[in-house]
């Protein structure tokens, strides 16, 4: 199914394949990756999951605790994530569209997940902020608080941090949609983390799209492996959600600020309030879990700059990243002798030259973890497009970096040069340590990497998720 967006944008529903539907300039842009922080000296804190609401909860923690070889480390997590640099271009070349790939530091994403009593997750949100992402072109838009809810309403956080989805105000309150009476001086946070639809009224598709969506998000699209019976293959979890963040069509705009008498002759005929789903961008997620460990990859895109808000320059801006999350290991009861290997698959999005859309690629991970030196030996292979001709990506390495110490025994990061690109990556050991076959240690890896030619050449982002074996 596909349907226009405001600006002339085409998007697709289909996970993964999207094109842009929006974007923009100003407010705290993120900064493109360069150099790291040694963060292993100065965390003080414990860093174990501690989540909002029941103790089916997982999440990957509400900070980012720094930095190293260009991944963010929280509390129960590491996390990477690119930017789009058409929108980097002057002029852009194309407003209506964002793509191209480039790493950058200084956002936040934060996941929560529950899981149901058979440990099947059944609810998905993703909290994001920092981006680079600004309505006005000079501050940041409102924290975006995704909860892929396949119902109407209004998601924020109370008083704890906690997230209250409650009903949405009808079009008709004009003090809750007060961009009409109070133009770019509105309340911006209003217009942000709304699910307008499904509704009662009939949505206005375009005239050359009929069959437009009636709903912004799907139910979650669930699908269980096989590792709970001695396979390797996780859960994954799919959700998609075509968003509205900014739109100031949201309320009775019409209504509001059309003169009587015109009103009164035209006004049945005319109808106020956002048109259809997805009329200012959409955001994809998607995961992969084991019993502890999470791998999770996201997209948003946005518009941006946006002219109703003040912006002199409206047009699309796409953020993507990976970030495995869950309940990492209690960093006292890392052990301290033996040897353990876990394997699994990478995931992540690939560009030739950072300036070409990107593309999924897929490979294989193998970590072998040698507890009485501290050590970690990381081998990516077989490092492939996961679309179209299943080309392969360079990308590939092995190297060995330590494994960090006190309240971060649970955690090791690592640089990579092998040629091709440079970067590094971050992993945390996931759920408690146990003793299989002989073998001791946490049960499960997972983390984020980032990679780039400094020439102008290949860029990547991703993540890993691995099973000890």
């Amino acid at each position: 199914m596909f349907f226009s967006l405001k600006g002339g944008a085409v998007c697709s529903t289909l996970f993964l394949f999207l094109t842009a539907c929006g974007g923009g300039d100003g407010g705290d842009a993120p900064k493109l990756l360069s150099g790291s922080s040694n963060i292993t000296t100065s965390v003080q804190e414990a860093a174990i999951m501690s989540c909002q609401g029941s103790e089916n909860a997982q999440c990957s923690g509400d900070k980012i605790l720094g930095a190293d070889n260009g991944v963010a480390l929280t509390a129960s997590g590491v996390q990477t994530y690119g930017v789009s640099t058409n929108d980097l271009m002057t002029p852009n070349p194309d407003t209506t569209q964002a793509f191209g790939l480039k790493p950058a530091t200084g956002g936040k994403v934060e996941v929560r997940v529950k899981r149901n009593a058979s440990g099947v997750i059944d609810s998905v949100a993703m909290l994001m902020s920092d981006m680079g992402l600004s309505w006005d072109g000079k501050n940041e838009r409102p924290l975006v608080i995704e909860t892929f809810s396949t119902r109407q309403g209004r998601a924020q956080l109370d008083s704890k941090g906690q997230i209250v989805f409650g009903p949405l105000p009808p079009i008709s309150d004009t003090n809750f949609y007060d961009f009409p009476s109070k133009g770019a001086a509105g309340t911006q946070a209003n217009y942000a983390n709304n699910i307008y639809f499904p509704r009662s009224q009939p949505v206005r598709c375009p005239t050359d799209k009929p069959d437009c969506p009636t709903v912004e998000s799907p139910p979650l699209l669930l699908t269980q492996g096989d590792w709970k019976t001695g396979g390797s293959l996780p859960d994954t979890v799919i959700a998609t959600h075509l968003h509205s963040d900014g739109a100031t069509e949201a309320g009775d705009e019409v209504n509001q600020r059309m003169p009587p008498a015109i009103k009164d002759q035209f006004f049945l005929q005319i109808d106020s309030g956002l048109p259809y789903p997805g009329f200012k961008g959409y955001r994809n997620y998607y995961q992969w879990s084991y019993g502890w460990a999470n791998l999770a990859g996201w997209i948003t895109q946005d518009t941006v700059m946006i002219n109703e808000w003040g912006g002199n320059n409206e047009h699309n801006k796409m953020r993507r990243g990976y970030l495995a999350f869950g309940e990492v290991t209690n960093p006292t009861q890392m052990p301290t002798t033996g040897t353990a290997t876990y394997t699994g698959t990478l995931r992540g999005w690939f560009s030739n030259d950072g300036v070409e859309d990107s593309n999924p690629i897929i490979g294989t991970v193998t970590a072998v973890v040698d507890f009485a030196r501290q050590t970690v030996q990381i081998n990516f292979s077989n490092t492939r497009l996961d679309v179209k001709d299943l080309s392969s990506v360079p990308i590939s390495f092995t190297t060995t970096t330590n494994i960090s110490s006190g309240n971060l025994a649970n955690y090791f990061t690592g640089s990579v040069n092998n040629g091709s690109v440079s970067g590094g990556l971050g992993a945390r050991f996931f759920g408690p340590v146990t003793t299989n076959g002989g073998i001791t240690g946490p049960a499960e890896v997972a983390g984020s990497y980032t990679f780039q030619n400094p020439n102008n050449g290949p860029v990547a982002i991703g993540g890993f998720l691995l099973k000890k074996q």
